[in-house]
């Protein structure tokens, strides 16, 4: 009887001290907040012809104005010696919608060791994301305003008609890099004399044989498979960090007519026609993201320079490229005040397009200017009141042979409230 008592005692002090080694902690942000805006573009009609400028303006309660609202969770399991086991799961949130929970951000579980670091597979942030994140002004806000991370929040429709004028020419939505990938494997390393690095590769390989009549022009069989690899390297000395990041996925299919777009991986429209189209199809998308930051004391001042050019696999003339360089600054007023400004130039590339008698026609370059101010008042360490303007605009774009440059601009305000937990 004592020997069973004893038994019983030492499984149940084990399993306290198994539960002890884990934790799962819950985490989130819901934000809400009135915004608004209006955008203004003219469509370019043809030449000797008039087209009026159009409006469009809109002002309403809208979520997700500072941050994506969502809800997380993540678990780490004390394995001894140094080893743990974690994991992420982490969905986005739309509290001004009937539909609650949103699309997947990240999903993945890894092992980590300390003094080398961890290797985690899932779908995660990219290389270059990941280092946006660390050493963004504005701390990646969806405003409009913002040449790295593009974006708009409101009320507001694009201005003109169906088509998406934002999209078109060069503003649309994280243009300037992809942001989340799945069936990643990623390294990221811990810190070495002020270095930290980060390594990914993604895979799904699916390749099948042409049977039917047609060919492989004809978009059947052939190789299929998405890919890409991604490095990033930090250095971080005193009140200086230094990034470095270049990344680089491919999507191929059969669909190899020579007219296909060089649609960016990842997204979902094509950026010349603001079609929807499958997700980088027939593409090889390569990025690199620069940037730098330096702590004054009373503000920090930041540096970002981001390049993306997505090749049509199949005929290296039909590319898209974006190109951006942005300056800002960061700093507390006073403990609970929190102010930011920054301001970009860039330019925006379409692929080369087909007139009506099949030849190659370019479109001219895209000039993108954009600027952005904003602030933080801390309710607490989780609460606080934001009040983000931002501005952007492209000009001299003409995306049909014969046709007038276009124009477009937008600008975007609100105030909102943001609570973590």
């Amino acid at each position: 009887m004592k020997k069973s008592l004893f038994a019983l005692a030492a499984v149940g002090a084990l399993a306290g001290v198994a539960q002890a080694q884990s934790s799962v902690t819950v985490y989130g942000i819901i934000d809400e907040g009135l915004t608004g805006g209006n955008n203004r573009s003219t469509t370019g009609g043809a030449v000797n012809t008039t087209a009026g400028v159009m409006k469009t303006t809109g002002f309403g309660l809208v979520q997700s104005g500072q941050s994506t609202s969502r809800l997380g969770f993540k678990g780490v399991e004390d394995l001894g010696g140094g080893m743990s086991a974690l994991f992420t799961y982490e969905t986005s949130l739309a509290p001004a919608s009937s539909t609650l929970i949103g699309t997947t951000r990240q999903a993945f579980v890894g092992i980590k060791k300390n003094g080398i670091g961890s290797l985690l597979a899932g779908s995660q942030n990219t290389t270059i994301y990941d280092a946006v994140l660390a050493s963004d002004p504005s701390g990646v806000n969806n405003f409009a305003g913002n040449l790295v991370t593009t974006g708009v929040v409101g009320a507001q429709s694009q201005a003109g008609s169906s088509t998406n004028i934002q999209n078109t020419y060069g503003l649309a939505s994280n243009i300037g890099y992809n942001t989340r990938v799945a069936n990643a494997l990623q390294f990221k390393s811990d810190q070495f004399a002020g270095f930290t690095a980060r390594a990914m590769v993604i895979g799904a390989l699916n390749n099948s044989t042409q049977t039917g009549t047609g060919g492989a022009g004809a978009g059947a069989g052939g190789a299929k498979n998405v890919s890409g690899a991604g490095l990033g390297v930090d250095y971080s000395w005193t009140k200086l960090n230094l990034t470095a990041n270049y990344q680089q996925y491919r999507a191929v299919s059969n669909a190899n007519a020579a007219s296909t777009s060089a649609i960016m991986f990842g997204v979902g429209t094509d950026s010349n026609v603001g079609s929807s189209v499958a997700t980088g199809t027939n593409v090889i998308d390569a990025g690199t993201y620069l940037a730098a930051n330096y702590d004054f004391g009373i503000l920090k001042a930041y540096y970002q320079w981001i390049n993306r050019k997505a090749t049509q696999a199949n005929n290296s003339i039909y590319y898209t490229k974006y190109t951006a360089n942005q300056i800002g600054v960061n700093a507390f007023v006073t403990p609970t005040i929190q102010v930011w400004a920054s301001a970009a130039i860039g330019k925006y590339q379409p692929s080369a397009l087909f007139n009506g008698n099949s030849s190659i026609y370019a479109p001219g370059t895209t000039n993108l200017t954009a600027f952005q101010i904003g602030s933080n008042y801390f309710l607490s360490k989780r609460t606080n009141l934001y009040a983000i303007y931002g501005q952007a605009a492209q000009s001299n774009q003409a995306m049909t042979q014969g046709y007038n440059p276009s124009a477009y601009n937008i600008n975007n305000y609100g105030v909102g409230v943001r609570h973590t937990f």
